[in-house]
């Protein structure tokens, strides 16, 4: 083996061992990964916040995974948690409302009120599990409105305990806002279900989950609060743009904001 490959064997060695100590000694913040006595230590030792984030399995077209939602939304809760510091993340709630999506294979629909019962329901079991700051997410727009109506009821239903509950949206709502500012403010075609953000954001999670000899131009755009039409397709605008570098600076933009808000609202507040 001449030199060159002898270096080239070394520095690989050396990412392996690196990257599993860092493996190692990151600490465990996804709930369903962790054992029951280590979520018990996590909470006595601190870990006091728990996100319960939702997302959706619906159809976004020939090119996306039906699941993006839900990688999208276990990766920025875990993100989130860790930036956080003091916080875990429950299992996602994988299923949600949706509207024109149901239209095509692989969507899968729930009522509203069955999705804030589920929401409803894992919240208790934090509650019992002894967290006291209890945040309700979601990476999907069907989630937003069934979140903001359910965290007041149960902040209300809890805060005898001392546990407070909270809707956070700034991941969601205002970071679009942010990423639609930035895809305009750079040139990139109108997109929205499907479109050059979605695809970039789940292409940065993992790429395994985008068909890229599927991509094309979608249906029309419709004006800006519109509901969902995707036509035949399946999806709207051109993701043809799209890259993980993007996804990674849009990703960012969610976790940033997310961070921001909870941090917010549970340091303004009381669980006494």
């Amino acid at each position: 083996m001449n030199s060159f490959w002898r270096s080239i064997r070394s520095s690989l060695v050396g990412l392996t061992v690196w990257t599993v100590t860092a493996a190692a000694t990151e600490p465990r913040v996804v709930m369903e990964e962790m054992t029951s006595t280590e979520v018990r230590d996590a909470i006595h030792g601190g870990k006091s916040t728990v996100l319960i984030y939702s997302a959706s399995i619906e159809a976004s077209g020939p090119h996306l995974a039906t699941g993006k939602h839900v990688y999208r939304a276990r990766y920025l809760g875990e993100h989130i948690a860790h930036e956080l510091g003091d916080a875990l993340l429950a299992p996602i709630i994988s299923f949600a409302p949706t509207t024109d999506e149901r239209r095509f294979p692989g969507t899968v629909n729930l009522s509203p009120e069955t999705f804030s019962l589920l929401n409803a329901e894992l919240a208790d079991s934090m509650v019992n599990a002894g967290f006291k700051y209890i945040i309700l997410l979601g990476d999907h727009d069907g989630n937003q409105e069934p979140l903001r109506r359910l965290a007041p009821s149960l902040d209300e239903k809890y805060r005898a305990r001392g546990v407070r509950v909270f809707y956070s949206s700034d991941a969601y709502t205002k970071s679009n806002h942010e990423i639609d500012a930035y895809l305009t403010e750079h040139g990139f075609p109108p997109s929205r279900h499907g479109g050059v953000s979605d695809t970039s954001q789940l292409w940065a999670v993992n790429a395994n989950y985008v068909r890229r000899d599927k991509m094309t131009v979608g249906s029309a755009v419709p004006p800006a609060g519109s509901p969902l039409a995707l036509g035949t397709a399946g999806f709207e605008g051109d993701p043809r743009k799209s890259s993980p570098e993007l996804g990674k600076i849009f990703l960012d933009i969610r976790i940033r904001n997310g961070v921001a808000e909870i941090r917010k609202l549970v340091q303004g507040s009381s669980t006494k």
